[in-house]
Order: C-alpha cells, then structure tokens, then sequence
C-alpha cells in the first residue's frame, strides 16, 4: 500500500514539474500587467499587495546610515509606484508594446526557443535580451542590467 501511494505521490511530482508552461511564441503572446519586481539582494516589491520586503543587507545599511526606514519604504513605494502602470502587450505579428506611465516603447520581438530568451528591438533602446520564464502562470523577465543587480520583472496575463 505505501508503494502504491509512494508511486502515485512521484508520478503527481513529475507531471507538475513537467507541467511548468514552456517559453513559446504561443504562451507569451498577450497583454501582460507588471504584478511584482525582484531586485536581487535589495528588495522585493509585491505590486498587488503594494508591500516592500527589504533584504537584511539592505535594511543594515539603512539603519547604519540613520535613515528611518518606514520613510524610506514609503520613498520607495512612492518611486516604484509608477511602475504599476507597466503592461507589456506581445503580439503575434511579432510586435510589441511596453506601456508604463510616461515611459513607452515599441518595437519587434524576436524568441528564441531553445533558449527561452526574447529579443527586443526598437529604435529607442536598440536590442535587448531578455531570459524569459514562466512560474504560477506569471511571465516572469530577467531584465538587462548595466553593473546593477539582477532584476526580474513579474508579469500576470491581463483578462481579455
């Protein structure tokens, strides 16, 4: 009986791994709403919740310098709320959009499968490399840093 369960219990395990939605033309093809954003050894800024999750390293340097940090969160709230605004639309002609505020791009996009990397051109910002995934159906995008941390813009599927 614990064999059965075991077995059933493992192929479950593997089916939602594999499960995971793959980086396709087809998948990523829509509107797109920025929902979250990780700053790599910064912070963590739930959009939806509009909640800042500081890391401890970011919150000893606050404290170091003096700064009181429920007004610093506040700034930061203040500067990435814009940021809600963002939408990114994919389209299947292999066209794109990046809507966000006062800030906006188009341009064409290019995905390599295998890779799961987009490529974006657009005569503002020229090209840009993106990895892309997918968890929890949220289209999540390594963005191209220049000597910062990483970052990785979330993304959930805007409702028709």
């Amino acid at each position: 009986m614990k064999k059965t369960i075991l077995s059933v219990v493992l192929a479950i395990a593997v089916f939602v791994a594999g499960a995971q939605t793959k980086v396709t033309k087809t998948s990523i093809v829509s509107k797109w709403s920025l929902t979250a954003m990780n700053i790599e050894g910064v912070l963590y800024y739930d959009m939806d919740k509009d909640s800042i999750a500081l890391t401890k390293t970011t919150l000893d340097k606050i404290l170091a310098s003096g700064q009181d940090s429920a007004t610093l969160i506040d700034q930061m709230k203040a500067g990435l709320g814009a940021l809600k605004e963002m939408v990114f639309s994919f389209n299947a002609d292999g066209s794109y959009s990046a809507d966000g505020g006062q800030e906006n791009d188009k341009g064409t996009y290019t995905l390599d499968e295998a890779t799961e990397t987009i490529t974006l051109v657009t005569k503002k910002e020229g090209t840009q490399e993106i990895k892309a995934s997918f968890k929890n159906g949220r289209l999540l995008l390594n963005m191209p840093t220049q000597g910062g941390p990483p970052t990785i813009m979330e993304f959930k599927k805007e409702k028709n």
